[in-house]
């Protein structure tokens, strides 16, 4: 676990985890938690989506408590961590890294204001109230972003398929 704690050692993290996943113990858990700690601190260097994501909603007024998100994502990311490991094949890293940007995203739902950020992410944005819900898939839509033009993009384009279910 320390060895995860500095950085190294994923691979082996996520081997062992894929042959106990299934009836993880205490032990299993604790490394589960420790890999999304980890996965979670260096999401903001390792995973684009989730730096341009970021950066789109800083440059839009998002004022969001940035470290109890990623406080709250630890426990769901070490969730998905473990469901990965349980499920058949090879985990792998960039699939652990890319749920705990979408956790990332999810956390960041609930600690911000989608009626001042919306208008200044996006003008295209369609008009309306947005649920809790629609935001949240916005948001984890986004993480695939490879720009932060792209990330306001995904965002609208999430919240407009929403209204075109909405009406059809």
């Amino acid at each position: 676990m320390r060895a995860v704690r500095a950085g190294r050692s994923f691979a082996e993290a996520l081997r062992a985890l894929g042959f106990r996943a299934g009836d993880p113990d205490a032990d299993d858990r604790a490394l589960a938690d420790e890999l999304a700690r980890v996965l979670i601190r260096r999401a903001d260097t390792r995973h684009e989506g989730w730096k341009y994501l970021r950066l789109a909603l800083q440059h839009a007024g998002a004022e969001a408590p940035w470290a109890r998100c990623e406080r709250q994502a630890i426990g769901p990311t070490s969730e998905r961590v473990l469901q990965d490991c349980a499920g058949p094949g090879r985990t792998s890293l960039l699939r652990v890294q890319h749920a705990a940007a979408q956790e990332l995203a999810r956390t960041l739902a609930d600690h911000t204001d989608r009626d001042v950020i919306l208008p200044r992410l996006s003008p295209d944005t369609p008009a309306g109230p947005v649920s809790d819900a629609d935001w949240e898939r916005a948001l984890v839509a986004a993480v695939t972003a490879r720009s932060q033009s792209r990330a306001a993009a995904l965002v609208a384009g999430s919240l407009a398929r929403r209204d075109d279910e909405h009406r059809g």
